[in-house]
């Protein structure tokens, strides 16, 4: 088999949580009406959660990632960074040695294999087909970095107490709900249902860590089930950095072999 597609599985689920149908356009819900200190209020999501989330416009981390498919198993290293809603771009190894280069944008993802010599171009199209979702390059950054993966104002209120906070984004196809530890405002597991296949995937998040005021999860493990069979994957990062700007040196060597 290529190398460059036995990563593809691994690159796919560190981008996105699941292999659901097409979703919907997201539309604005309307706030729940909760009684709170004996008045009725109106909260909203962005009410409760907007003070949680720090703007941020470069990320980078290192990350080691397990792969489990059934007897299929696999371990790399991985360096990652990212620029709001513009880049993803990821370097994978193994033993040391980048194996792999992605760079994805707004528009398409370009996979460099450097140890066939070879890169292919995959087209936004081409990428939602795969990933069953038209998931924009910010909505994909939020699953990375534990974030809601839609503005907040698409989220309705479904549970909030002392202990814990739900909020979902229900749609025809597809349905996403978010829980928060409520002391602290952080996700400790995504919810994403196709709707009208029995596709699904739950996304665990721990080890919040503070980086200059950014929570950030530095374990992630990802179980996503396609209906025939369950993958999982483990991603613990370390050194995740906020603050530095970063470079996405992304060179296609001129021997190199365009492959389609």
């Amino acid at each position: 088999m290529n190398k460059t597609l036995k990563y593809l599985p691994i690159i796919i689920l560190l981008i996105v949580s699941c292999k659901a149908r097409k979703f919907s356009t997201p539309v604005t819900v309307s706030p729940v009406i909760i009684d709170t200190v004996n008045q009725t209020k109106i909260l909203t999501a962005s009410d409760l959660l907007a003070s949680s989330l720090k703007p941020w416009t470069y990320f980078s981390s290192k990350a080691d990632i397990d792969y489990v498919n059934g007897d299929k198993k696999q371990s790399v290293g991985s360096n990652i960074r990212m620029y709001k809603d513009s880049l993803i771009w990821v370097s994978v190894n193994m033993f040391g040695i980048e194996g792999a280069r992605i760079l994805i944008n707004k528009d398409s993802m370009v996979l460099l294999d450097k140890f066939n010599k070879q890169y292919r171009v995959y087209t936004r199209s081409y990428i939602e087909g795969i990933l069953g979702a038209p998931l924009s390059v910010g909505e994909l950054q939020n699953i990375i970095l534990a974030r809601p993966v839609y503005a907040l104002e698409l989220y309705e209120i479904i549970t909030n107490n002392e202990r814990e906070l739900k909020i979902k984004n229900t749609q025809k196809r597809v349905f996403i709900g978010h829980h928060y530890q409520k002391q602290f405002t952080t996700i400790d597991t995504t919810r994403i249902d196709d709707r009208t296949a029995p596709h699904y995937a739950n996304v665990y998040y721990s080890g919040y860590v503070s980086i200059n005021n950014h929570n950030f999860p530095l374990n992630t493990q990802i179980k996503a089930y396609n209906g025939m069979s369950t993958t999982e994957i483990k991603l613990d990062f370390t050194n995740p950095d906020f603050d530095t700007q970063v470079s996405f040196s992304f060179v296609i060597p001129s021997s190199y072999e365009r492959v389609k």
